[in-house]
């Protein structure tokens, strides 16, 4: 999320295909994510070109040895060792494997409680493999409010604009199992390693209540089509608002602008019910305070 990169004083991270990524610029850190893919790797089977989570741990193997021909491996490994991680992944899950299509191959498979727990046994190997790569804090978020964006409200919402109730219930189902699975990697490692941030709670205040955020609204999307502007992508042939700082969804599935900036300032500053066990801002401290130390 860019908006936390900013509020860190931070430069913003390239992707890390882009050819501008080279040099110095690899110091500052890359982006290795993919639009669409899941913790699994049979979500998103309908994008084309998709980078899916082993093929990004590869890049980031890749991006370790570049930076080590640049600085060597001592100082490399340092800079991963203090850098702090963003991983989203697990709505795809349900929005584009589990609930995709009626009668799913997965929802065949797997009733919704034993998906889940397939999610978290094989998110925890994820965050293990990250552990091994060298990452020391990461920030990890939960499933965020999959039935209440623009999306869902247009095709599987009830009447009135009410969430979806199925993504409700596996989001519900989810996001607890998610902590205590960060709890006892944290427990295991004997070390505050993943922050879990409560996207959901994050949301759901300005899902719930946008007039005291500024936002007109938290159904209707500034730009798409159909009902809630819920359909489609955002394209030249879609809606599109006067004002998207009104707005609480750009489009029919992510926050706007001035929605993440809200999410980032909870990131930041936010109690131990959205930032478990700590804020940004605490990390931030403390990683400061030991680097002076070291």
């Amino acid at each position: 999320m860019m908006g936390s990169g900013q509020s860190l004083g931070a430069e913003p991270t390239l992707p890390y295909l882009s050819p501008e990524l080279r040099g110095l610029r690899l110091l500052v850190g890359a982006n290795f994510a993919s639009a669409g893919i899941g913790i699994l790797n049979d979500t998103g089977v309908q994008f084309v070109n998709i980078i899916r989570m082993y093929r990004q741990y590869e890049f980031f193997q890749e991006y370790q040895q570049r930076v080590s021909a640049l600085i060597g491996p001592d100082r490399t490994r340092r800079l991963v060792n203090q850098a702090l991680f963003l991983i989203t992944v697990g709505g795809n899950d349900f929005v584009n494997n589990y609930y995709l299509v009626p009668f799913s191959a997965r929802s065949r498979q797997y009733a919704l409680p034993d998906y889940v727990r397939l999610l978290i046994f094989e998110y925890r190997k994820l965050l293990m493999r990250l552990y091994d790569f060298g990452a020391r804090r990461v920030l990890v978020t939960g499933a965020g409010p999959m039935g209440c964006v623009p999306a869902e409200l247009a095709q599987r919402g009830g009447r009135n604009g009410q969430c979806s109730a199925e993504l409700q219930q596996a989001a519900a189902l989810y996001d607890p199992q998610l902590l205590q699975m960060l709890r006892e990697l944290n427990t295991m490692y004997r070390r505050d390693v993943f922050i879990a941030a409560n996207i959901r709670l994050m949301n759901n205040n300005f899902i719930n209540n946008p007039r005291a955020f500024g936002f007109v609204t938290s159904k209707v999307a500034c730009c798409g089509q159909g009902p809630y502007n819920g359909l489609g992508l955002c394209t030249v042939a879609s809606n599109l608002c006067m004002d998207r700082d009104l707005y609480a969804f750009w489009d029919p599935f992510h926050p706007s602008e001035k929605a993440c900036r809200i999410i980032v300032q909870q990131m930041m500053m936010g109690s131990e019910e959205y930032m478990h066990p700590m804020n940004l801002s605490t990390i931030i401290a403390l990683d400061s305070n030991l680097s002076q130390q070291t």
